[in-house]
């Protein structure tokens, strides 16, 4: 395995990309983060990396200066850059020093993040660094009818080691995986581990099984995993081995609208009907993940007026059990936000509504007639149920969303304050400095300055 190393001073964004990047599937995994390079030479002093995903602007000791000591002390490290920097002369340093890659933040959004690992997969290959993994001394599956195969759910990097208590003869197929060829009599219990047996494997040759064991991981056992039952069995295994996983048929994006929409909140047939629509689809983990952990964001800025507290989304779900108990945690924390005993569930589906759509056309300025009419009520008592729901007028709300947005804009992009007014719904922009500075206490430029990394 590739062991990786993530190196940025925000926390968010190495748990981002630790989190959402599918490592196993190209050999990597990620063996640790540090928030500086001092930290990061400290862990390299004691612990194996082989690839090195750096940002450029960082306290205590800066990407490049980083990039200096590694090339220095641990020459077979290869590095990736990861930052906001796209200027011609970054670019060339950072190359100079050796970096295999460089990625900008603001476009890694837009890039399948599998191509993304693809093309560094490639690169390390080129660099002759990237060791192909041991094949097993022991455990013949040439002749084995069935296997018994034990899949870690809880990361403990790639040093982890069967328990002690395990039955002797595990065989380690991968990181945190290891197979019997019959049923082990005693394995870890609770949600650390899930024990799969495989059937049916007599037409399949050593090869083939390894490789049924990875893809499994990778896409089945999220789904399978039910930690009441002691063990999962597949017998259709030609099939998953042979499936063909694109996602051609999926929207992600019509998805993440349909769970962006508030009927599902109020109506609990529906939300049941839309938890089993997305277990069927069977996306990846990894784009699951990926597209919640965006929701979770949304809903946050769409609920943050009204509701007690944050939703707080897990850096990683080892299976679908729970996931649908956080999402069903989220629709709770959602729910009683938005309950108000006075009014029908009508009334608050289409306040609810009427806030969604401020955040879809930020773009667009929509009066408090024009959104009453779209959420099919009367402009007068559109605006007092508004106000009683959330806490604030329609006016006062759009603005502050408005508002949120553009700091969104001056601390992620290098726009101009001209561009980034417009994409709120502001075509003057001398208008909108002056109300962002009412509001903020500063004028967007000084805000850039004081809240860019």
């Amino acid at each position: 395995m590739i062991r990786v190393l993530i190196v940025d001073d925000e926390k968010i964004v190495r748990k981002g990309i630790a989190t959402f990047m599918p490592w196993q599937d190209y050999g990597m995994v990620v063996v640790g983060e540090a928030n500086n390079g001092e930290n990061a030479l400290q862990f390299m002093a004691s612990n194996k990396v082989d690839l090195m995903l750096t940002d450029l602007s960082m306290p205590v000791m800066s990407g490049i200066e980083l990039m200096r000591e590694t090339r220095s002390k641990y020459p077979h490290v290869q590095i990736v850059v990861l930052t906001l920097h796209q200027s011609f002369e970054y670019v060339q340093e950072a190359l100079r020093l050796g970096a295999i890659d460089y990625i900008s933040k603001t476009q890694l959004e837009q890039e399948q993040l599998e191509d993304v690992l693809g093309r560094i997969a490639a690169l390390m290959r080129q660099k002759g660094t990237e060791r192909a993994p041991a094949a097993p001394n022991k455990g013949d599956l040439t002749e084995a009818d069935e296997v018994y195969v034990l899949y870690k759910l809880v990361d403990q990097g790639a040093d982890a080691k069967p328990d002690e208590t395990w039955e002797e003869g595990a065989v380690e197929a991968d990181a945190g995986v290891w197979y019997w060829t019959s049923r082990p009599k005693s394995v870890p219990a609770g949600r650390e581990a899930a024990l799969v047996c495989f059937r049916d494997l007599a037409e399949l040759d050593h090869k083939s099984v390894m490789q049924l064991l990875r893809v499994y991981r990778n896409h089945d056992l999220f789904y399978d995993y039910d930690p009441a039952a002691s063990c999962t069995v597949v017998s259709d295994c030609e099939v998953r081995l042979n499936r063909n996983r694109e996602e051609a048929s999926f929207s992600i994006s019509a998805i993440k609208q349909g769970w962006l929409s508030s009927e599902w909140i109020f109506d609990e047939a529906l939300f049941a009907e839309r938890i089993q629509a997305l277990r069927a689809m069977r996306l990846p983990p990894i784009r699951l993940a990926r597209m919640f952990y965006t929701l979770t964001d949304e809903w946050n800025k769409l609920y943050q007026h009204i509701a007690a507290a944050p939703i707080e989304i897990e850096d990683t779900f080892a299976s679908w059990v729970q996931f649908e108990e956080w999402l069903r945690g989220a629709r709770e924390l959602i729910l009683q936000a938005n309950l108000k005993p006075q009014y029908s569930v009508e009334i608050q589906t289409s306040i609810t509504k009427a806030m969604n759509i401020v955040q879809q056309r930020m773009d667009q300025s929509v009066s408090a007639a024009e959104m009453a009419q779209m959420v099919n009520m009367s402009s007068s008592y559109f605006s007092q149920c508004f106000k009683q729901i959330t806490g604030q007028t329609y006016t006062d709300y759009s603005r502050d969303m408005r508002i949120e947005r553009a700091k969104e804009f001056l601390r992620s992009t290098t726009k101009t304050i001209q561009w980034i007014a417009e994409q709120i719904g502001y075509n003057d922009e001398k208008y909108f400095s002056r109300l962002f500075r009412d509001h903020v206490g500063m004028l967007p430029s000084e805000y850039r300055r004081q809240n860019r990394p």
